[in-house]
């Protein structure tokens, strides 16, 4: 019997006979609202407890024996529960039953648009009744459950796949076709069609997500088969863009006819690209996961013709196959990785080897070069220290050598043993100085202050000898600790400037300074001489000195003036101070 949607009871009389299952559009085209179903039975004797089993009601539908209610849905209006895939199991418990006839009442709401029917009806003792119902359960709702649970793991693992990699498009449109088959799926176990109002916009959106999901399995077949095709894509996409939009906007009595067109053009594009992929996969050379994907293609087309039919009503079923293609899909695309992954790895296995032969010729090569390079700097550091042994002993023993000869070749009377023995040993000292500098780059560091004293009182001697007065000014370096080459090369060109004055400059008074002067050590070396022409000038006196002088200076990062005018000649040393940590002795 027809009723409206608000209907609490059916009207006594009108009813017409049916057999289940009925899809009411037969007999009452275009209706939308309530039928109600009534079935009556007869039990003999004392009434047992029974179970009652109807696998689908489509959409939302109250239960009701002997004016008892047992079953009802939430909403058997706008937003309409969805009950069309969940099986029911209603227990009839003894005290509701009666010896003799028996009422069982069933109000279904639905719309025409949607296959509205009640499924088989059957009555009878509890056992059978719920095994069959736990059997249908499994495969209408936990099935379709695991399945909804496939598609968000694998569209969620292979987008992120995608955004890691994004040349890896094949898996980005693999992770957009999940994403549609988890839409399209859900609508086998939603209850409702929240976050819609309406069944009409819960259905538009589940079409929509069909036709994209076959679209996005044909970008991933093409991308993942190397190919691309611009033209026929962009074409594709715009008729699925069409398609969307002409479902949304579609009336409600055009809702129909607007998804059965989704439905056949969602099945032609599935069996097109499933044509696709075999012929690419098999004819033209593919690989193995390849192959094993378009066969599992071919699966899916399989299960797509079957759920046309029923979604057409061709074969008269409630029953989808799609869903169920799931773990097939999940089995290609699991083995297509571990095939990918065995394959780079073999190819990194393979990299490693070519590279650890290529690493260890380059080590044999860098051993051989430091090798050489360990030789040279050697031999370098050899010339090093025979050029510095040349500039200690020309600065040194030699300055002091031609200090005595100018003063032997002075001297009118006969020399005393006494003064020849205490130039021996001034230079016995400088050359004690050599040695000693030596052996503090190995045992420790000597303050400045410690290593000028005895060239001083060396110098004074023998400046006295020769008639010129020497005034001396040393502040602030009794702390100043310099490394054993910077020291040296200090009082080396102390020693070298002192030596040129001796030698050239034909002066009665000279003074010498070394000391701070703002975050600089100063040394000037000031005569009231005769003056320098040009003593920078190859072969000139004082040349190979003031070479010397200025190779020093470059070592200790100083700057180094020599001015000389007509009266006067200066040598000045202006030396950045040592910061604190680099004062430090070595030792320490």
């Amino acid at each position: 019997m027809r009723g409206d949607w608000h209907d609490t009871a059916p009207p006594a009389t009108g009813w017409e006979a049916a057999r289940t299952p009925d899809d009411w559009t037969r007999r009452w085209p275009g209706h939308d609202g309530v039928v109600w179903y009534r079935l009556r039975w007869d039990i003999e004797g004392a009434p047992q407890t029974q179970g009652l089993y109807i696998p689908f009601v489509m959409q939302a539908a109250v239960i009701t024996v002997n004016g008892v209610e047992l079953q009802r849905d939430d909403h058997l209006v706008e937003p309409l529960s969805r009950s069309w895939n969940r099986p029911r199991f209603v227990l009839l418990p003894a005290p509701v039953l009666h010896t003799g006839r028996n009422e069982l009442l069933i109000r279904v709401s639905g719309y025409h648009l949607y296959q509205p029917a009640l499924g088989p009806v059957t009555i009878g003792p509890p056992g059978p009744q719920h095994a069959a119902w736990r059997d249908a359960w499994l495969t209408r709702q936990s099935l379709n459950w695991l399945s909804l649970g496939i598609c968000a793991t694998l569209g969620a693992f292979f987008i992120a796949l995608w955004l890691m990699r994004r040349r890896e498009t094949a898996y980005g449109w693999y992770g957009a076709q999940q994403a549609a088959r988890f839409v399209f799926t859900a609508n086998f176990v939603a209850t409702s069609p929240w976050p819609f109002t309406h069944s009409d916009t819960w259905a538009a959106v589940v079409s929509i997500a069909y036709v994209l999901f076959h679209g996005c399995n044909a970008m991933f077949v093409l991308r993942f088969m190397g190919q691309r095709w611009p033209r026929r894509e962009a074409v594709l996409w715009l008729l699925i863009g069409l398609l969307c939009a002409a479902t949304l906007l579609a009336p409600h009595e055009q809702l129909r006819t607007m998804r059965n067109v989704m439905a056949w053009a969602s099945s032609a594009l599935l069996l097109a690209i499933a044509g696709v992929f075999v012929t690419l996969a098999w004819w033209r050379g593919g690989t193995l996961p390849q192959r094993l994907l378009s066969l599992t293609a071919l699966a899916s087309a399989a299960a797509m013709v079957n759920d046309l039919l029923v979604f057409t009503r061709i074969v008269d079923s409630n029953f989808y196959l799609a869903p169920y293609t799931d773990a097939l899909s999940t089995v290609g695309i699991a083995l297509t990785l571990a095939w990918t992954f065995v394959t780079n790895t073999r190819r990194i296995e393979s990299f490693a080897d070519e590279l650890q032969h290529s690493v260890a010729a380059a080590r044999a090569d860098l051993a051989a070069s430091l090798a050489h390079q360990h030789a040279l700097a050697l031999l370098h550091a050899r010339l090093g220290e025979r050029v510095n042994l040349a500039h200690d002993l020309h600065d040194g023993l030699g300055s002091m050598l031609i200090g005595h000869i100018n003063t032997l070749e002075r001297r009118h009377q006969p020399v005393q043993p006494t003064e020849v023995l205490d130039m021996l040993r001034g230079m016995r000292d400088d050359l004690r100085l050599i040695i000693d500098t030596a052996a503090a780059q190995q045992y420790g560091e000597l303050m400045l202050a410690d290593l000028l004293a005895p060239l001083r009182h060396r110098c004074s001697r023998l400046f006295e000898l020769h008639g010129i007065d020497v005034h001396w000014q040393v502040a602030h370096i009794d702390r100043l600790h310099l490394s054993t080459t910077q020291s040296l090369d200090v009082l080396r060109i102390l020693q070298e400037a002192l030596t040129n004055v001796l030698k050239h400059s034909q002066a009665t008074r000279v003074d010498v300074a070394l000391v701070r002067e703002d975050s600089h050590l100063v040394l000037s070396v000031r005569d009231n001489g005769i003056g320098l022409s040009d003593p920078s000038t190859r072969g000139s006196p004082g040349a190979t000195g003031l070479h010397s002088m200025q190779a020093r200076a470059q070592r200790l990062k100083a700057e180094l003036r020599i001015h000389s005018s007509g009266r006067a000649t200066e040598v000045r040393l202006r030396m950045p101070w040592p910061e604190p940590a680099a004062s430090t002795d070595a030792g320490a």
